[in-house]
């Protein structure tokens, strides 16, 4: 996964609205979004390698999601992805898990951390000390700290908001989140490749995009559009939607 766009407590209606695209190689085994039969409550796509999650939502009103950071040195072996899967199982608050977390973050490969339980949106990573509470707003996570800022992420949360403004439903978000235009002008094509909000390079690009909403009422919506080579899977967007428990 490797941009999040995230509107947090800006709509009363709607507290939480996700953007996100997954990039990832071709080859790399995974299943499409599914509640999980060994584990009904998680409806998230699986990663066959490890097992884990890039993304996901629970019926106990947990979301998660991970991103890795492309320039840190790996000082764990421990897959992020199950970053995503043990919080969706999980009947701690956000703040709770991610202070858990805190203690042995280390033993994971490089990542961005988000986690919802409905009321708070927390983020860690595990480069930088600490975690931290967000703040109600527009949040774009991609392969750098949350810290930090990139021309990809600051056109993505300033196109996410301008998105959300205008009264966008899930389509008018995905056509967001498809959109190839380079945000770095690189002489090197994968790098330039890779500043694009749909990435798309030889073996590697966008596997699929996700759409997550959750409403006042505790309504959440899941919509993921599959890809393949870079291109749209006809009549492949899922719709999942369900009332937290």
């Amino acid at each position: 996964m490797c941009l999040i766009l995230i509107s947090w407590q800006n709509d009363p209606k709607q507290p939480l609205t996700v953007a996100a695209n997954r990039d990832e190689f071709f080859q790399r085994p995974t299943l499409a979004t599914e509640f999980w039969p060994e584990h009904p409550q998680i409806l998230a796509g699986k990663d066959l390698e490890f097992g884990g999650s890039w993304l996901g939502i629970s019926r106990n009103g947990h979301f998660a999601a991970v991103t890795n950071l492309r320039e840190e040195a790996a000082t764990g072996e421990r897959s992020r992805g199950d970053l995503v899967k043990n919080f969706l199982l999980s009947s701690q608050t956000s703040t709770e898990f991610v202070a858990q977390l805190d203690a042995e973050k280390q033993q994971y490969r490089p990542f961005n951390f988000i986690a919802c339980d409905g009321e708070t949106l927390s983020y860690i990573n595990n480069v930088e000390s600490g975690w931290r509470v967000l703040p109600a707003g527009i949040h774009a996570i991609g392969n750098i700290l949350l810290s930090a800022e990139n021309e990809k992420t600051k056109k993505g949360r300033n196109d996410m908001r301008t998105t959300l403004a205008a009264g966008a439903e899930y389509k008018t978000l995905l056509t967001m989140l498809q959109d190839k235009t380079p945000t770095d002008n690189l002489d090197e094509e994968l790098y330039r490749a890779l500043s694009c909000r749909f990435v798309s390079y030889d073996s590697y690009g966008t596997r699929s995009s996700s759409i997550v909403t959750l409403s006042e009422r505790g309504k959440w919506d899941f919509w993921e559009q599959q890809y393949t080579d870079g291109t749209a899977q006809e009549g492949t967007i899922k719709h999942f939607s369900f009332m937290t428990d």
